[in-house]
């Protein structure tokens, strides 16, 4: 239940000519230039290659500006990755795994479709099921979840309308806490909040929540509004990556900025640049991660902190068999409890795959455990609705470890009670050279989106521009 939104210019597709030759590795043939080896080797260099520094790459090169990015992983994609392996009928989408928001404009999902990208499937052609235990929920009990569900969405919606500035602001709880008594709490709390948030409602602003939801109160009800990806998200954004020199496995430790441009260091490498990018995200920031010099503003480095990631666990298990054979597809269930739990997709794409999700303090606790200990667990939740089933578990798992990754520290931001601004004061720069993207600067409710991260890329790459002088095509 969760990624997301929006629409900006498909121009950014077009590839220019770049001074730089494509790599594709840490021992890329581009050499990392000392400082002093020439003024300025590229014109812009792009700390980070998931999907905002894709973006701000493509956007860039369309104006013929060269760029480097240096991406710190072994791989591009950010936290948008699919793997390949493990289920080899499939493959598993274990960080962003949908376009959403497609009906106010998506531009990733504009593009796939321009590629003629196959496998899009709508989000509501798959059935829901619901569960109490080990039986099928009856219709009173569907209309109770119902009945929480859509009114705490509904108190969401129009506490949220009232808060005019930053400083009305109030934690979520405010308005769930509410509805603790009221009939599966829980699941309503994982669908409106911790499912958008990936923190308890009492860390995250409410008019942050509202800024997202309001684009699209009903995510995953509406026909055409959302699509799974079968050959996978991650596979897409590493393919929009395809010609963009890029050099892997340099985690870039320093930025520093001076009159005539920024260099950018790593372990082993620097470049020189006439601007800098940086898509790192905020927690990886906050917590020093990349230094600055000199130090970045403290309306800058506040902001940071104000917009961390939350926590959201992804995994998948494999099976000998059909372990559902009631269900003819893909079936979404969902079971009905008073206690937190994990969510879960039976028949993954027709296969003998599940799918688990989970959210906030339970994806923390789950990223903790060691594989065994997180497919005992999950096998746990199923048996809960489905007794039995564990005994056909092949051994096969795959999860995410976004918390835990040095590089990530979450799966998607969400602002600090108060903290909407910063999302605003980090699109600004700093000194004309140095520029920030990724979801967490999104606006307009696209935080925490695949599309609103593209964006961002794109709007720092035209802030770039400006900058420098450069005029800069409408939207």
């Amino acid at each position: 239940m969760y990624i997301s939104r929006r629409d900006l210019m498909l121009g950014a597709g077009a590839f220019g000519v770049t001074a730089l030759a494509a790599c594709s590795g840490a021992s890329s043939s581009i050499p990392a230039p000392h400082p002093t080896a020439q003024p300025n080797p590229v014109d812009v260099v792009i700390v980070g290659c998931g999907v905002a520094g894709i973006g701000a790459a493509r956007t860039l090169i369309s104006y013929g500006k060269s760029v480097l990015l240096l991406e710190a992983k072994d791989r591009v994609g950010g936290r948008a990755y699919t793997d390949n392996t493990t289920f080899p009928q499939t493959p598993f989408d274990l960080g962003a795994q949908l376009f959403q928001q497609v009906l106010s404009g998506n531009i990733l999902y504009q593009i796939a479709r321009a590629r003629k990208l196959t496998g899009l499937h709508n989000f509501t052609q798959y059935p829901n099921v619901f569960y109490d235990g080990t039986q099928t929920a009856s219709d009173a009990e569907v209309a109770a979840f119902v009945n929480t569900t859509s009114s705490m969405l509904a108190a969401i919606l129009a506490a949220g309308a009232t808060i005019s500035s930053p400083s009305q602001d109030a934690p979520v709880s405010v308005v769930t806490d509410a509805f603790r008594k009221k009939p599966y709490y829980d699941n309503a709390l994982s669908i409106n909040v911790l499912g958008i948030s990936g923190v308890e409602p009492s860390q995250s602003s409410l008019l942050d929540l509202y800024n997202f939801l309001v684009v699209s109160p009903a995510p995953f009800v509406v026909p055409g509004d959302s699509y799974f990806v079968q050959s996978g998200v991650g596979n897409f954004i590493t393919s929009l990556a395809s010609g963009l020199p890029i050099r892997l496995a340099s985690p870039v430790e320093r930025v520093v900025r001076d009159g005539s441009g920024v260099t950018a260091y790593w372990h082993g490498g620097s470049v020189r640049a006439g601007s800098a990018i940086v898509t790192a995200p905020t927690s990886v920031l906050a917590a020093g991660g990349i230094t600055f010099a000199p130090a970045l503003p403290a309306d800058v480095a506040h902001a940071i902190a104000e917009i961390p990631l939350g926590h959201i666990y992804k995994a998948a298990l494999g099976f000998k068999a059909d372990i559902v054979p009631q269900f003819k597809g893909m079936t979404l269930p969902i079971a009905l409890s008073n206690v937190p739990g994990t969510n879960f997709f039976l028949k993954y794409f027709g296969a003998n795959i599940v799918e688990f999700l989970a959210d906030a303090d339970l994806a923390i606790t789950l990223e903790a455990m060691n594989k065994p200990q997180q497919a005992k667990f999950l096998l746990g939740q199923l048996e809960l609705n489905l007794p039995g089933v564990a005994a056909a578990y092949d051994g096969r798992i795959t999860s995410s470890s976004w918390s835990s990754d040095p590089y990530a520290m979450g799966a998607y931001s969400y602002a600090k009670v108060g903290g909407v601004a910063a999302r605003t004061t980090l699109r600004k720069g700093v000194d004309g050279k140095l520029f920030f993207a990724g979801e967490s600067l999104a606006l307009g409710g696209l935080h925490s989106s695949l599309h609103g991260a593209y964006t961002s890329g794109i709007s720092a790459a035209n802030a770039l521009l400006k900058a420098n002088g450069n005029a800069v095509r409408s939207s």
